[in-house]
C-alpha cells in the first residue's frame, strides 16, 4: 500500500491548529475599535454622570453641551444591539455638538463606567438613561431628541408612554429602523426614518411605516433612504467596514447624517413639554 508522503496525520492535525491559533479567523474575534471621540475643542462642558437602574445598578453617562449655545436642544442616544459604551457613538456626538446641539450617551451595563453584567434589562436601561438625561441643568428641557438605533428603535416604540411621561420629546429619529407599520405608531410625536437601501425589509420599515405613521398621527413623519449603506448607515460603496479599524468612525453615511441634522434643525417644538 501506498502511502502519503509529509508528516503523519496526528503531526498534520498539530500544525492545523497551530495555524489556526495564528492565523484563523482573526477579523471576526478582533472587537470593535473604539475611537475616543474629539469633542473638548467643540464642547464647552462635558458632565460625567451617575444614575440608577431600576434594579439599582449604577449606570453612567456623559452629558456634552455645545460652545456659544445657552440652554441647547438635547439629544438623547438609545443604542443599538451588543455591548456597547458610550463611545460607539463618539462620531455621532461630534456632528451633533458641532451643530449646536447638546448631547447624553451612556455605557450599557457591564460596559465603560457602568456596574453589572451585559444582557440584562436593556430597554429599562435606555429609559433610565433619558429620565436622567432630561434633568440635566444646561440644556432646554422643551427641546428634546430621542435618536434611537436599530434595537434601540423597537425599545422607545415600547415604552414610548413611559419616554412621554418623563419628557416629550420633540421628535424621535428611527436610525437603522426596525419598526413596521403596526409599530411605529405607537410613537406620538414626529418622525424622522433612516434606513439602508440595502435593508431585506425596506419596504416594511421604510415607506410603509411612514405611511402608517402619518395617517395615524398629524405630526409629520419623514424618510431618508441611505443608498450604499448598511444596517448602521455606514457608507459600503468603498468596500465592507473592517470594525477592527478605528477608521471606521470616518465612513459613516453623509448623506443619512445630513438627513439628520436638517430634519433636527427644522422641528418647531420651542412648546413642547
Amino acid at each position: 500500500m501506498l502511502k502519503p508522503s509529509g508528516p503523519s496525520y496526528p503531526m498534520l492535525t498539530t500544525y492545523l491548529i497551530l495555524i489556526l491559533a495564528l492565523t484563523g479567523c482573526t477579523s471576526a474575534s478582533q472587537p470593535e475599535a473604539r475611537p475616543t471621540p474629539n469633542l473638548d475643542p467643540i464642547s464647552a462642558v462635558r458632565y460625567e454622570v451617575r444614575f440608577k437602574a431600576n434594579d439599582g445598578i449604577e449606570l453612567a453617562g456623559e452629558l456634552t453641551l455645545p460652545r456659544n449655545r445657552s440652554q441647547p436642544a438635547l439629544a438623547v442616544i438609545i443604542h443599538h444591539s451588543g455591548p456597547v459604551d458610550r463611545d460607539a457613538y463618539g462620531y455621532l456626538a461630534e456632528l451633533l455638538v458641532a451643530r449646536g446641539y447638546a448631547v447624553f450617551r451612556f455605557d450599557k451595563r457591564g460596559t465603560g463606567a457602568s456596574e453589572g453584567t451585559y444582557g440584562c434589562c436593556e430597554a429599562q436601561d435606555a429609559l433610565a438613561a433619558y429620565r436622567t438625561a432630561v434633568h440635566q441643568p444646561g440644556i432646554d428641557p422643551g427641546r428634546v431628541f430621542i435618536i434611537a438605533q436599530s434595537i434601540g428603535t423597537r425599545y422607545v416604540a415600547d415604552l414610548f408612554d413611559a419616554y412621554v411621561a418623563a419628557s416629550p420629546p420633540c421628535g424621535v429619529a428611527l436610525l437603522s429602523n426596525l419598526l413596521g407599520p403596526d409599530e411605529i405608531i405607537a410613537i406620538s410625536a414626529p418622525v424622522h426614518v433612516i434606513v439602508a437601501d440595502s435593508e431585506p425589509e425596506l419596504q416594511r420599515i421604510g415607506p410603509d411605516a411612514v405611511a402608517a405613521h402619518n395617517a395615524h398621527w398629524p405630526y409629520g413623519a419623514s424618510l431618508y433612504i441611505a443608498e450604499g449603506a448598511e444596517h448602521t448607515l455606514f457608507d459600503i460603496r468603498d468596500g465592507p467596514i473592517d470594525w477592527s479599524n478605528p477608521d471606521w468612525v470616518h465612513r459613516y453615511h453623509r448623506g443619512a447624517m445630513a438627513s439628520l441634522l436638517d430634519w433636527m434643525d427644522e422641528q418647531q417644538c420651542g412648546d413642547a413639554g
